[in-house]
């Protein structure tokens, strides 16, 4: 009986303990999480710092019919069935209006 109480006794002080400690646990398991995930980014090298999502040679470049800015084809808009891409709604509302001699 002595010991049960004993053993129940030292739970008790270690989960008062546990308890107290634990916002400052926490904070060292964030700064070693920390500390692990800029030792795996120095260790892998600058290429894989940032995810690339496409390859180099992927992105293709349409000139504007209107400005002849270069812009993503992506981000380019055409117009029906038309080859002609424009950089902005602005260059295409410039190039549908005509122009005088």
């Amino acid at each position: 009986m002595k010991y049960l109480f004993l053993l129940s006794l030292f739970g008790f002080v270690l989960a008062l303990l546990y308890w107290r400690l634990r916002p400052y646990i926490r904070m060292l398991r964030q700064a070693f999480g920390v500390a692990r995930e800029v030792r795996r980014a120095m260790t892998a090298g600058p290429q894989n710092t940032m995810p690339r999502q496409r390859a180099a040679g992927e992105i293709k470049l349409v000139q504007c019919a209107s400005c002849h800015t270069w812009v993503p084809q992506a981000r380019a808009i055409t117009v029906g069935a038309s080859r002609s891409s424009y950089c902005s709604h602005g260059c295409l509302e410039r190039a549908s209006i005509p122009r005088r001699a």
